[in-house]
C-alpha cells in the first residue's frame, strides 16, 4: 500500500491476484487493514492544508515529475495490467495512454478555473461581491477493475491539480498496475499524504472509507448498484458525490447509414475490453428495412474478431475478468435462446492451446430477434453479446432506447439532421455518439438518471473538485 508517502506492507488480509487469462498465479499481497484505511484518510487530511496551499505551477510540476515516472515505467505498467485484467496488450497500452494524457489536460485546465465578479442589483456603485473556488479537501475514489490505471488518472490527476487530496481504492481484481503508481508515487519524493492508494475488499475497506466523516467527495467508476451502496455507507456525513455507473446503451442503426463502416464499428466496439466497458453498447436496434444485410456484414466481422492472449496477439480479444463472468455470459445466451432469441454465431468456449486452459475466454455472441422484454436487454450485459433488435419508425426506437433506468452512453449511426436533431432531444443519456466521433480527455463521461452523477474528463469534472465561496465587501 503508498500511505502517507511510503510504500508500506498491507496489514489486512492476503489476496491472490491471478492472471484470467491463465488462470496462474500473479502474486499474493497483503491488502490493507481498517487501521491502515484510517491512516491513509488522516495523512491526506493533514497533507491538504499545505498542499492546497502550494502554487498552483508547484502542483503541476509535481504532477509532471510523476508522469515522467510513469513513462520510464511503462512496459512494467502495461505488462501488469495485460497480466492482471487479461487485456490485450494493445487495450493496455490505450490505458496507459489514457493515463497518461489525464496529467497533461487537468494541469493545464486547472489554469482556467477563475472566480466570478457578481453586480449588485440595486445597490451603490462601489460594492464588490466576488465567488472563489477553493479545493474541497480529501477526495475518495473508488476504482473499477476494467480500466485500472486510465481510473487512477481520472480521479487522481484533478485531485492534484485542484489542490485535493486523495486516498485510492483500486478494484481487488486488478490491484498490481495501480499500486505500483504508488511505488513511482514514492520513488519521486511526492509529499506525503498528497495521494494515498489502498486496495481491499469493497465490503471492507471500502465500506470503511465511505463511512469515514474526512472526506468532502466520494468518486466511484462502477455499477450503477455499487454507486447506491457507497452512497448508504457514505451517509454518515454530508458529502459530495461524482459517479460514473453502469449503462444499457442503445444503438440506432438508420437504413441512411454507412452500413459497412457502421458494422465494423459495433462488431469492434463491442470487443473492446472483451465488451467490459460501461460504455459500451448493449442494445442493437437496427432499422427492419436492413436488417438482413446489417447481420451479415457484422457477422462477418464478428467472426475475424480472434480470441486468445499473449504478448504475440497483441489485437486478439482477452478473456472475461474471471470464469464466473464467463459463466454469467454463457447463461444470458442460454437464458436469451429459452425467451426465443436466435444465436447466429458464438456464445461458447474456444478451444486454445494448454497454457491458456484454465483461462475465462468466451466467443463473442451474436443473438438475432431479441426483443425489449427479454431479460438480457434489462440488464447491462458487461461482456461480448451483440444483441440485436428490429424497429419500424424513430418514434417507436427512441421510447424503447429510453426503456431503461440507466442513461450513460448512446450510439446513433444517420446522416439525416432530422434524426439527430430528434434524438439529441428525446435519447436519454448522458452522452450520444453520432457516427463514430473521436474522444479525448476534454470530453467530459456523463451518465444521467441511474448512470451517475457528474462526469468524468473534461472540465465540468474538475469543476467537482472546487467549492465555491461568495465574499462581499463593503469598503
Amino acid at each position: 500500500m503508498y500511505i502517507n508517502g511510503k510504500c508500506v506492507e498491507g496489514a489486512g488480509e492476503k489476496l491472490d491476484v491471478t492472471c484470467p487469462a491463465t488462470g496462474g498465479l500473479l502474486e499474493t499481497i497483503s491488502t490493507a487493514s481498517t487501521e491502515q484505511a484510517d491512516e491513509a484518510l488522516e495523512a491526506a487530511q493533514a497533507a491538504f492544508p499545505s498542499w492546497s496551499r502550494l502554487s498552483l505551477n508547484e502542483r503541476i510540476g509535481w504532477m509532471m515529475k510523476l508522469k515522467d515516472a510513469c513513462l520510464a515505467e511503462k512496459d512494467v505498467i502495461i505488462d501488469l495490467m495485460a497480466k492482471e485484467g487479461g487485456k490485450s496488450y494493445k487495450e493496455a497500452g490505450n490505458d496507459f495512454n489514457a493515463f497518461i494524457s489525464y496529467f497533461g489536460y487537468y494541469a493545464e485546465e486547472a489554469k482556467r478555473v477563475y472566480g466570478t465578479d457578481i453586480p449588485e442589483y440595486g445597490g451603490r456603485r462601489g460594492n464588490f461581491h466576488v465567488v472563489l473556488k477553493r479545493p474541497v479537501g480529501v477526495v475518495v475514489g473508488h476504482l473499477a477493475w476494467n480500466m485500472p490505471v486510465s481510473n487512477v488518472g481520472l480521479k487522481m490527476c484533478p485531485s492534484m491539480a485542484s489542490g485535493c487530496t486523495c486516498v485510492l481504492k483500486p478494484s481487488t481484481e486488478t490491484p498490481l498496475a495501480s499500486l505500483k503508481i504508488g511505488e513511482l508515487c514514492e520513488k519521486i519524493g511526492l509529499p506525503a499524504g498528497v495521494v494515498n492508494i489502498v486496495t481491499g475488499r469493497a465490503s471492507v475497506i471500502g465500506n470503511h472509507l465511505s463511512r469515514s466523516k474526512i472526506p468532502a467527495m466520494v468518486a466511484v467508476i462502477g455499477s450503477s448498484s455499487v454507486g447506491v451502496e457507497v452512497m448508504k455507507n457514505a451517509s454518515t456525513s454530508v458529502k459530495r458525490f461524482s459517479m460514473e455507473l453502469g449503462g444499457n446503451a442503445p444503438c440506432i442503426i438508420m437504413p441512411d447509414c454507412d452500413l459497412e463502416e457502421t458494422a465494423k464499428f459495433v462488431a469492434d466496439r463491442k470487443v473492446r475490453i472483451s465488451g467490459q466497458g460501461c460504455a459500451n453498447i448493449n442494445r442493437i436496434f437496427v432499422h427492419e428495412s436492413i436488417h438482413d444485410v446489417f447481420v451479415e456484414k457484422l457477422l462477418g466481422y464478428v467472426k475475424k474478431v480472434q480470441v486468445g492472449w499473449s504478448g504475440d496477439m497483441p489485437n486478439a480479444m482477452g478473456p472475461m475478468i474471471n470464469v464466473k463472468t464467463r459463466d454469467r455470459m454463457i447463461h444470458l445466451v442460454e437464458e436469451a435462446q429459452k425467451e426465443g432469441a436466435k444465436l447466429l454465431y458464438g456464445g461458447n468456449i474456444p478451444e486454445l492451446p494448454d497454457e491458456l486452459k484454465n483461462g475465462a475466454f468466451f466467443v463473442p455472441a451474436v443473438l438475432d430477434g431479441v426483443t425489449d422484454e427479454m431479460s438480457i436487454t434489462q440488464q447491462e450485459i458487461f461482456g461480448p453479446i451483440y444483441s440485436v433488435l428490429t424497429f419500424k419508425d424513430l418514434d417507436e426506437v427512441v421510447e424503447r432506447a429510453n426503456k431503461t433506468d440507466l442513461g450513460l452512453t448512446g450510439y446513433l449511426f444517420t446522416h439525416d439532421s432530422r434524426v439527430i436533431g430528434r434524438c439529441i432531444e428525446d435519447v436519454e443519456v448522458g452522452e450520444l455518439q453520432v457516427n463514430q466521433p473521436g474522444a479525448g480527455p476534454n470530453m467530459p463521461h456523463i451518465g444521467i438518471k441511474q448512470s451517475g452523477l457528474g462526469c468524468d474528463r473534461g472540465k465540468w469534472s474538475l469543476e467537482e473538485y472546487y467549492d465555491i465561496r461568495r465574499i462581499s465587501i463593503q469598503p
